[in-house]
């Protein structure tokens, strides 16, 4: 993970708080924008975890327009003003978790987090804000889906999707499970580039971006300025697998994102990891996850229709 807002790190020693505060989480979920979908969430009460799995875009926090591409952690303010914007070519797919840094013991269990003040439990006196030091206002991490937070979010997601929402003793053991994240975030997250060359960072960041165009060898040799060996070598060293398969896993990664998360089709999911053909995509997908992508599909709870950002509807457009 890297992290990229320097300042709200000033001071490292002060870690999250974990003791004194009964963190809980209270709502999450996947969202995949369309390149139309823009809207405005007037106030939301939570401290936001807002990751950009694939696409790109950005977003305004109270005027502020922050930047949203692959692997972007971001942690946002409590009662915050947020407008999405997504990139018209790239539409960004998103994961989010709501954290309450403090639900009082004892008090009504709600799992949902007000996003207007026209919502249940805005500004309930059971819920409030913990001045964590070392995440004020909106921070940026860049992090991998197989590191412990990315697997936590997704984890944490799927359950809320499943189950409608969390039960109390859930969503508070979460809460503690986030803030121990958070933690160590704030403890690590300085300077760290995973540990790769730069050169195998660019190739994975092209490969990110075109693993639906199936890039050769020979594609990535390009990229670097560099031999085909030498491409295998970085590959083959720091991540254990030849580009093929890297470049496979990439594929096979968005086909699930997009199968549990969005309404697409079969086709066009195929079409967009790179396998225009039904059939194709299906005998491929079938090989690799053992199950076929409608199988998959249906056993992990596909969502009857598209997953919305909040229950707050945009205000319609007036003329000029």
């Amino acid at each position: 993970m890297d992290v990229l807002n320097e300042s709200a790190f000033a001071n490292r020693e002060e870690a999250v708080p974990i003791h004194g505060s009964s963190p809980a989480v209270c709502r999450a979920g996947y969202f995949q924008f369309t390149a139309d979908q823009s809207f405005t969430n007037g106030c939301v009460q939570s401290r936001g975890l807002f990751w950009c799995k694939t696409g790109h875009g950005r977003f305004y926090v109270d005027r502020e327009m922050h930047e949203l591409e692959p692997n972007d952690l971001y942690i946002l303010p409590w009662n915050r003003r947020i407008r999405y914007v997504p990139d018209v070519k790239e539409p960004m797919f998103t994961g989010h978790v709501h954290l309450i840094p403090d639900y009082a013991r004892d008090s009504e269990w709600i799992s949902d987090v007000p996003h207007e003040s026209n919502e249940v439990a805005f500004n309930s006196p059971d819920r409030s804000d913990v001045d964590w030091p070392a995440v004020r206002g909106v921070t940026r991490f860049r992090i991998r889906a197989d590191e412990p937070i990315g697997l936590l979010m997704d984890y944490s997601i799927r359950r809320f999707v499943d189950s409608h929402g969390f039960d109390e003793e859930e969503g508070r053991r979460l809460g503690f499970l986030f803030v121990r994240e958070l933690q160590l975030l704030a403890q690590t997250g300085a300077g760290r580039d995973f540990g790769y060359p730069e050169q195998l960072r660019r190739m994975m960041a092209y490969i990110d971006k075109g693993f639906h165009l199936s890039p050769t060898v020979g594609d990535l040799s390009e990229v670097v300025g560099r031999s085909r060996s030498h491409v295998l070598k970085l590959f083959n060293k720091y991540l254990g697998m030849p580009p093929k398969d890297f470049i496979k896993e990439r594929q096979v990664r968005e086909a699930r994102e997009l199968l549990l998360s969005t309404t697409l089709s079969i086709a066009e999911i195929g079409q967009s990891v790179g396998y225009p053909d039904p059939f194709h995509f299906s005998k491929w997908f079938s090989r690799q996850v053992g199950i076929s992508p409608s199988t998959y599909r249906k056993n992990h709870g596909p969502f009857s229709k598209r997953p919305t950002g909040s229950l707050h509807k945009p205000a319609p457009k007036t003329a000029r």
